[in-house]
């Protein structure tokens, strides 16, 4: 059995999974949080809520929405819809994502490609996988600034986002995009994976080229309308 026909049996075994298993999980984290609003209501109502109890209630608030959002990772990759495509220029889809996207004290310098190049795209599925490759570079550098860049060359155009942190060794670039493969210490390591899915149903590719120290530089390329 060759390692492809291996990483669909996995990917098709995940896919039956996941649901099962947010469901499983969503339920005893919905009561959590419900008791946890209930806990910090009843002690507001009767006086006030002491500052120590206040702060692991609040603890309880965070690491539920994080296990939910985890879970929302899991059914995104799982469950991602075939691309409803429409003809729209990337120079304002990655624009728009660059304008509304927060990445705290790092600023993202734009570049546009000249005469505005046209593609046929699901504009929210390439908007979050730019936005991921935005968010990696960013926690890459934490403060300053990033690099957003689109071009377009013959038939292809594409869209690089660059970091100058602390880079990539090269046996690590590959791997990145296996589920689950991750260098975060928290994370479980899909935003990769879904980045390559989401690009590939577009008939694009994605790709990362980096070096030690020398920062990242992530690249997505799609056929022009």
């Amino acid at each position: 059995m060759s390692a492809e026909e291996v990483a669909r049996i996995e990917e098709q075994a995940f896919q039956r999974m996941a649901p099962v298993i947010s469901h499983e999980i969503r339920n005893p984290l919905a009561v959590i949080g419900n008791s946890a609003y209930f806990i910090k209501a009843k002690l507001t109502a009767t006086g006030g809520v002491d500052p120590k109890i206040e702060k692991h209630i609040g603890i309880i608030e965070s690491e539920v929405k994080r296990a939910n959002e985890t879970l929302g990772e899991i059914l995104a990759f799982t469950r991602m819809r075939q691309p409803a495509l429409v003809t729209q220029s990337l120079n304002a889809l990655v624009e728009g994502v660059v304008k509304t996207l927060a990445l705290g004290a790092v600023k993202a310098a734009f570049e546009k490609a000249p005469g505005d190049p046209q593609v046929s795209v699901d504009a929210d599925l390439i908007a979050k996988c730019v936005a991921h490759l935005l968010r990696n570079a960013a926690e890459a550098v934490e403060k300053g600034a990033v690099r957003v860049r689109v071009e377009a060359e013959g038939k292809l155009c594409a869209v690089e986002v660059a970091d100058s942190g602390p880079g990539l060794a090269a046996e690590a670039e590959e791997k990145l995009f296996t589920p689950f493969s991750t260098t975060k210490p928290r994370g479980i390591g899909l935003g990769l994976a879904f980045v390559r899915k989401a690009v590939e149903r577009h008939n694009g590719k994605v790709s990362l080229k980096g070096k030690p120290g020398k920062g990242v530089t992530a690249r997505i390329e799609l056929p022009l309308a």
